[in-house]
This record gives C-alpha cells, sequence and structure tokens, in this order.
C-alpha cells in the first residue's frame, strides 16, 4: 500500500511517494499520479521517491507510461532520490537515463529553481 501528497509551486510540481507500489497497487496508483498531474499544467512534475518502499516492475511501468504521456504534453517527470532499492531497479531495467533524476533537494533546486519556494 502506498500514499501520494501533492504540493503545487510555481513551475513544478512535487509529489511524495511512501510505502509500496507492486503489481496489486499499479491501477490506483496510476490513476492518483494522474490525478495529481491533471490538475497542473506546470512544464515539471518531480516524484520523490526517497521513502518509497517495494516497487517492482508493474510500478516502474507506470512511471515510464506517465513520463511518456508528460513528455507528448511538453512537461517532464524528474524523479527524487530514489531510495536504493528503486535506484537498482531503474538499473536492472537499463532505464536509469530514462528519468531525469536529483539525489537530494540541494540537487532539485538547482535543476528546477521553484522547487525552492
Amino acid at each position: 500500500m502506498f500514499d501520494l501528497q501533492a504540493e503545487s509551486h510555481n513551475n513544478v510540481d512535487i509529489l511524495r511517494l511512501t510505502g509500496d507500489v507492486l503489481l496489486a497497487d499499479v491501477v490506483e496508483f496510476n490513476q492518483r499520479m494522474k490525478d495529481c498531474l491533471a490538475a497542473s499544467n506546470v512544464p515539471q512534475a518531480v516524484l520523490d521517491l526517497s521513502q518509497a518502499g517495494r516497487m517492482d516492475n508493474a510500478g516502474l511501468g507506470v512511471l515510464v507510461s506517465i513520463s511518456t504521456k508528460l513528455q507528448g504534453r511538453g512537461r517532464r517527470l524528474v524523479l527524487l532520490n530514489p531510495a536504493p532499492h528503486v535506484a537498482q531497479l531503474l538499473k536492472d531495467a537499463e532505464i536509469e537515463g530514462f528519468f531525469p533524476t536529483c539525489e537530494s533537494e540541494e540537487e532539485l533546486k538547482g535543476y528546477t529553481p521553484d522547487a525552492a519556494e
């Protein structure tokens, strides 16, 4: 089970994921991500994965799908501080470079200055 909290800033939405996103959770996770992102038209969405629990390939598939849809609308999904097991999942799937990734809030502020506001 997971929780997803959204924060809106000037030019960035920050979504904070806690808990597990496994096969049984992907339908709800996909819908919650879409709902959070549909309410805004800012150029960047940041998904904070520092408190993420377990994630499997199904959860990763949702992230790829959401990112692709955002790119089609001129937006992008940035991953913030992926928990070690999520970082390993990205590496194992050989898509580490698919998502812009920031390892800390400080790095994010340099990448998306409005995230600090």
